[in-house]
């Protein structure tokens, strides 16, 4: 016997006995976790170790250029040549400035210019490159003006930039201050700037010892751009989204996105100047010092893993797959399931299955179209009936009416009432359609009731009509029964003193129709008979089935009435009625 043929309780039986897929790949995913968990970690405490020697010593460099650059308010005379117009300066006046530029240079080891802008237009500098580049650079860089300016005195850092030589591009970044005039009006002179050669990040990272070439470490300023970095030289701006992730990173050390692979990474943000230190190192390269735990895990697991592999696929092919191919089937939408069939090569309980499904959705097709056959005639049915029941009931009591009219002749009121029932009698038997709007409804009572108002010589009707229910539709002749059971049920005994009241309002979307009349009442009893199937009045009862009909069991006629208190009638009339 082929395994397909298998009872699908052996087919379990079988594979669960030989194959252990899930507790081996649990103690494997395990193990993997806890080890990446465990380096990634200890990655973490060595990037914020050697991050923070990085900044410290950075630092202490720093602090030691912008001294350099402070000593200019040691030499008083400087200061007082620079307040000087520049028609009013001496030669004399030009060296000793040559002289304290040449010095400020050969006290930084690094320190590759300086340049002195004065207030007054006039730049002193003492440039390596022999090229005076940066003079032009400072006075296009608006940005770096605004930014030393706001400083007001203090030292500002400007980020990394380039400065072509004669002999090739070099890249410096600098410290710059204001200088003001301390002896007397605290006035800016003009702008120190001291440029230095980015070697000295180099030879710092070298000194303490970072040549570890994974790891890619980075100075950056606030707005992204990069003022050192030992790997990515050749950018100037570190990706925005990157550092963006970074610096909203609620901890110091996370993992993050760069170029489409995943980075541990640490930041440090410095105090002294708002630099931002990070250091970043690829997870797969964090993960590699620990490879040995997950390849011994995998020899250890390999064959358990290979034949639960094996035992998967068979429970994939012969269980799991034809399984969910019913499940599938059987989640479509009740429209799509019709016409469905399923088909399976096995003869097992699942063929059994897909076979019975397949019997059953052809059985479900079959009553489904019957019974849509059957409601769509007996609602037919139905509707003509229930018109036929209200038609000729009506035109008796109106001819009934013009009867008793007809009998004091002469009367200029028969003309009235001739013209409000022709109005009645055309709009109940001209129109095709059954469905109509609220407004021709309410048009038609309107000549109903002007009709017995002539009759009893009285005006009884009032009507308070919201516009905007006009459009909502219903069917044809819907109303007129209840207002004839309120004249001729309602005020029987009292017509004296008879008000009807046509209310029509919009009520959360729906149309809300209320007749109200101050006649005799009915009982709680009587209501709930007459708006039966058995009741002896078949208008109301007609009205309240057409409704569900039309609109759902939850609509119908709604009639609030007690013994000597008169009656309401409530209908409404949902959004969906306008689309009829």
């Amino acid at each position: 016997m082929k395994i397909k043929d298998l009872s699908i309780r052996k087919k379990f039986i079988l594979i669960l006995i030989i194959f252990i897929l899930v507790p081996t790949c649990a103690v494997s995913a395990w193990v993997y976790q806890t080890a990446s968990t465990t380096w990634i970690e200890q990655e973490y405490s060595n990037q914020s170790n050697e991050l923070g020697n990085i900044l410290k010593t950075t630092e202490l460099q720093l602090k030691r250029y912008e001294n350099i650059i402070y000593q200019i308010y040691e030499d008083t005379s400087i200061v007082e040549m620079i307040r000087e117009e520049e028609d009013e300066r001496i030669p004399l006046d030009y060296v000793r400035m040559t002289d304290y530029l040449r010095g400020i240079q050969s006290e930084g080891e690094y320190v590759e210019s300086v340049y002195l802008f004065a207030d007054d237009g006039e730049v002193f500098f003492q440039d390596s490159t022999v090229t005076g580049n940066f003079k032009t650079l400072y006075i296009n860089n608006v940005h770096w003006q605004e930014q030393i300016r706001e400083k007001n005195g203090a030292a500002a850092w400007l980020s990394t930039y380039e400065v072509k030589s004669v002999r090739n591009q070099e890249k410096y970044f600098s410290c710059a201050f204001v200088v003001k005039d301390l002896a007397s009006t605290w006035e800016p002179q003009g702008v120190l700037v001291l440029n230095i050669d980015l070697d000295l990040f180099e030879n710092l990272f070298e000194l303490l010892g970072q040549q570890d070439d994974h790891s890619t470490y980075l100075i950056v300023d606030d707005e992204g751009s990069i003022i050192w970095s030992n790997h990515l030289e050749a950018a100037n701006m570190l990706d925005k989204d990157f550092f963006q992730a970074v610096q909203s990173s609620e901890r110091t050390c996370s993992e993050q996105e760069y170029e489409g692979e995943q980075y541990v990474v640490t930041r440090l943000r410095s105090e002294y100047n708002d630099w931002n230190y990070i250091s970043m190192k690829s997870r797969e390269e964090v993960l590699k010092s620990g490879r040995w735990v997950v390849q011994m895990t995998v020899v250890l697991l390999m064959f358990i893993i290979l034949f639960s592999v094996s035992g998967a696929l068979m429970i994939q092919k012969y269980m799991i797959h034809p399984i969910q191919k019913m499940v599938v089937a059987m989640s479509v939408p009740e429209k799509e399931l019709l016409g469905k069939r399923l088909y399976i090569d096995q003869e097992d309980e699942i063929g059994k299955l897909y076979q019975s499904f397949n019997e059953m959705n052809q059985k479900i097709e079959s009553y489904i179209q019957k019974n849509n056959e059957m409601n769509k005639r007996e609602k037919e049915y139905q509707i003509q009936a229930l018109n036929a029941q209200i038609n000729p009931h009506f035109i008796y009591n109106t001819l009934d009416t013009l009867h008793w009219m007809a009998l004091d002749i002469p009367a200029p009121d028969i003309c009235r009432m001739i013209t409000s029932f022709s109005e009645i009698l055309r709009y109940s038997i001209s129109k095709k359609e059954s469905i109509v709007t609220l407004k021709d409804e309410l048009s038609c009572i309107r000549n109903y009731i002007n009709i017995y108002e002539e009759r009893y010589e009285m005006h009884f009707g009032r009507f308070s009509v919201d516009e905007r229910v006009y459009p909502y539709k219903t069917f044809r002749m819907l109303l007129q029964p209840i207002v004839e059971n309120c004249i001729v049920h309602g005020f029987a005994q009292d017509m004296e003193h008879a008000v009807i009241e046509v209310r029509a309002e919009l009520e959360e979307e729906e149309a809300v129709l209320r007749i109200i009349d101050n006649g005799a009442g009915i009982s709680q009893e009587r209501i709930t008979y007459v708006l039966s199937q058995d009741s002896d009045r078949v208008g109301l009862s007609n009205i309240n089935q057409r409704l569900k009909l039309l609109y759902g069991e939850q609509y119908g006629l709604e009639i609030i009435s007690a013994r000597g208190e008169g009656t309401a009638v409530v209908l409404r009339f949902p959004k969906e009625s306008l689309n009829l």
